[in-house]
């Protein structure tokens, strides 16, 4: 990662201060300057330069994977979206986890800066906050996509979910310029690659996607819902309760009725048993009187 000279941050990206009253934006912008550093193609991506608690993506696209046991799933990071700081991995569940860049790839770094500014501009933080919101939910969506039946499905509703943030309208349709490997398409999805290539060859023969020179042209709309959402029982947190059988705790109930069924299985077994030898011991005496 090498840095380079420091940028504006509302010139770069001036959707961070919606918030900011039209004074407050101009002084921001004005004020608050930002490095940059630039990540090479395949470079891991490291947030340690100036310890910068995020990176905003200016231009390029990063790879995020992660693995959990043998499954590895992958997000895309580009243009507007912000990269959290930190290498520890926060999950026991996590084998893996890194970050590189798709393409040489240039990242402001958000450190000392920006939280002096938002000491004096707060509504700042309200900004970033609301982008990382944004990328929460389209991480969200991409959660829903892979419970799609099938592949297509899958597909189709995967690469209108990223034209929506990196994607422009033409006459022709919506253009997604976005090279992406098979292979990567099915970790997006959670799909194998062959599975993955046959059904980009089955979208491409209904005329629902269109390769491109470094993208794609979409022009059919993900399939609508067709009835309402099921409704689920709401979640919640068992409440805490003292244990024991004076505070006549559910959990003891429910273990001591689980041992009580080990036990009548275990008599149950050994009643079989009992019964089993016995008639092995009375083949074992007629054979014998049969001998005498």
């Amino acid at each position: 990662m090498s840095s380079l000279s420091a940028v504006k941050l509302l010139e770069v990206e001036p959707d961070i201060g919606r918030f900011l009253t039209p004074e407050e934006r101009a002084a921001v912008t004005e004020a608050v300057s930002v490095p940059v550093a630039t990540v090479l193609k395949g470079e891991f991506t490291l947030l340690d330069e100036g310890k910068p608690f995020a990176a905003l993506v200016l231009e390029g696209m990063l790879f995020q994977r992660l693995r959990v046991g043998d499954q590895v799933a992958l997000r895309l990071l580009g243009p507007g979206d912000i990269l959290s700081g930190g290498r520890t991995l926060r999950s026991t569940l996590l084998t893996q986890a890194e970050c590189r860049a798709a393409a040489r790839t240039q990242l402001a770094l958000l450190g000392n800066e920006v939280l002096l500014a938002a000491r004096r501009w707060p509504r700042l933080m309200a900004g970033l906050h609301l982008r990382i919101g944004e990328q929460s939910e389209r991480l969200a969506i991409q959660l829903v996509i892979c419970q799609l039946p099938r592949v297509e499905q899958r597909l189709l509703a995967l690469l209108w979910l990223l034209a929506e943030s990196w994607g422009r309208v033409t006459p022709a349709g919506t253009i997604l310029p976005l090279s992406l490997t098979h292979e990567a398409l099915g970790e997006l999805i959670g799909a194998k690659r062959p599975t993955v290539t046959l059904a980009l060859t089955e979208l491409t023969k209904r005329g629902a996607i269109l390769r491109q020179d470094g993208g794609w042209l979409l022009r059919e709309k993900p399939p609508e819902p067709v009835g309402e959402m099921a409704s689920i029982q709401e979640p919640r947190l068992l409440e805490e309760r003292p244990l024991g059988p004076a505070g006549g705790d559910e959990l003891v109930g429910v273990a001591s009725r689980v041992v009580l069924h080990e036990t009548v299985v275990t008599l149950q077994q050994r009643r079989r048993d009992a019964s089993r030898y016995r008639e092995q011991i009375g083949r074992v005496a007629r054979s014998r009187d049969s001998a005498a």
